[in-house]
């Protein structure tokens, strides 16, 4: 029986060469974004979808309008209203992103004994210090071909998120990456004072107004924080109104108080690695804003990457080994 020719036409092929010129005028990540912007026809409402800023999705729809010759988008009025063009792309677009995703989809589960896969973490030097031991243990015992990348990179939008695997620090913070991430709570932690062994000017405990009247040591915050991201990432940094040393270092805190007539505020976990190490003593905080939640983010774009979910599973062991 003949084949209709539409169904032909179907199954074939494109020239493999021409494909590969036209594949190179074509970038793929912003395929999803293309749809997304069919979809909705709204630059904010595809912005907020992928956790991205309306000029960044502005920018992407500048570079399709010049990869397809064609507006896509035209503002008529009050409202956005598709082209010929970007009608006849809906369907076919939809089917391509549905089989692109079941190429990607790999059959084989992640293997750690054997494969071999890179992954990059931002966080805070302290938080690098509690779970960088525990991670690598597990990873020589159990995924020697894994390597784990620590850095302590500023993060500030869901685009900086895409470029890494994971950024570890405060729920308050991380909640403000938008809703296209990732998240999984790590530990709890609250935040205490630290001082000399030798310091008995300081007792147990101690309140606000008490910390505020003593000589102070704290984290340096990177130019341009905003106060309220400032307190975010450390909930007592209203009590730090006289400090005589900032440093970008958890660690150098420690070395300070012990050997200056100072005292800081960590958290708890920072100040129970601190007393091993160092002549220090914990001294009870009482202040009501003092608790922190750490949890784990990651970009929903790249959720995907190979062994991305076991690695998600390896934190939380870590992490139970914290609590």
């Amino acid at each position: 029986m003949a084949i209709p020719r539409q169904a032909a036409r179907t199954h074939q092929l494109p020239d493999t060469r021409e494909l590969v010129t036209r594949l190179r005028r074509v970038n793929l990540d912003t395929l999803p974004i293309l749809h997304e912007l069919l979809r909705t026809r709204s630059v904010t409402r595809t912005a907020r979808a992928f956790g991205m800023t309306q000029p960044g999705v502005s920018r992407i729809l500048r570079q399709l309008r010049a990869t397809f010759e064609d507006q896509l988008l035209v503002a008529i009025g009050r409202e956005a209203q598709l082209t010929h063009r970007a009608e006849a792309l809906i369907d076919p677009l939809h089917r391509a992103l549905a089989e692109i995703g079941l190429l990607l989809d790999s059959t084989d589960p992640f293997d750690p004994t054997t494969e071999a896969v890179h992954f990059i973490i931002t966080t805070a030097d302290y938080v690098s210090l509690l779970l960088a031991p525990i991670l690598a243990e597990i990873c020589t015992a159990e995924a020697p071909h894994v390597v784990l990348e620590f850095t302590e990179a500023r993060l500030r939008t869901p685009d900086d998120l895409a470029r890494i695997d994971f950024m570890l620090g405060p729920r308050a913070f991380g909640e403000r990456l938008g809703k296209r991430v990732g998240s999984m709570p790590l530990w709890r932690d609250d935040i205490v004072c630290i001082a000399a062994q030798e310091n008995r000017t300081i007792p147990a405990r101690i309140t606000g107004e008490q910390f505020q009247q003593a000589r102070q040591v704290g984290m340096k915050a990177a130019p341009g924080v905003p106060p309220d991201i400032r307190l975010q990432l450390q909930p007592t940094s209203a009590l730090e109104t006289s400090l005589v040393c900032t440093t970008p270092n958890f660690l150098v805190i420690g070395a300070v108080v012990e050997q200056a007539d100072c005292v800081a505020l960590v958290p708890r976990k920072v100040a129970q690695e601190l007393i091993r190490s160092r002549r220090l003593r914990i001294v009870e905080l009482a202040y009501p804003h003092r608790r922190l939640m750490i949890d784990a983010y990651w970009s929903l774009a790249a959720s995907g990457k190979r062994g991305h979910t076991w690695f998600r599973g390896l934190l939380g062991r870590a992490a139970k080994r914290l609590q």
